[in-house]
């Protein structure tokens, strides 16, 4: 049974190894939240590149200087659309999974680095917001592994990282109770 449902279709990615049994709890990306205000730049970039250059040609209409100067504000509009880009490539490029066994962490497209912990060597996990991450719903879910005092994965700016945390709680938690499907030998 699935804790939360998987807001991603991972379950054929091929750098995904999945066990017979074993089911994704949860999968996602950051938080849309995060990369607004870069795609809401980017797109003023482009319309004020547009709309400069619109004003200008009209401006340099009949005058002496060459034609292309009037397409100079359509520099605004190429980087607005690199700004675009390049933040929407860099949200896409990263997913986080939860598995009954293991947590994985894909950066790339093309070339690809996955960070996989099989569950029974987590230790603690716990989660934090920012008065404005509450107020949108996202924020951090830190993961810590055994043996080491330190950090080991967070999940970077997630919606609802409480559930989050709630989930990877719970299968910790199944994780540690003994199996008593096999009988004793």
């Amino acid at each position: 049974m699935s804790l939360i449902q998987p807001q991603e279709n991972v379950e054929n990615a091929d750098w995904l190894h999945l066990m017979e049994d074993e089911n994704v709890q949860w999968s996602g990306r950051p938080s849309r939240f995060t990369i607004l205000f870069a795609i809401v730049g980017g797109l003023l970039f482009v319309l004020g590149g547009i709309v400069g250059t619109l004003m200008l040609l009209s401006v340099l209409d009949g005058q002496e200087l060459p034609v292309w100067v009037g397409f100079l504000p359509l520099v605004l509009a190429v980087v607005g659309v690199v700004i675009v880009g390049k933040t929407y490539l860099e949200w896409i490029r990263l997913l986080y999974v939860i598995t009954d066994e293991e947590i994985y962490v894909k950066h790339g497209l093309i070339s690809r680095d996955v960070t996989q912990i099989r569950l029974d060597r987590v230790q603690n996990t716990s989660f934090d917001q920012t008065i404005l991450e509450r107020m949108l719903s996202f924020g951090d879910v830190r993961i810590y592994t055994a043996g080491t005092s330190t950090e080991d994965l967070t999940f970077r700016d997630v919606p609802d990282p409480e559930q989050i945390k709630s989930t990877l709680t719970q299968l910790l938690s199944e994780q540690s109770r003994p199996d008593t499907t096999t009988p004793p030998t």
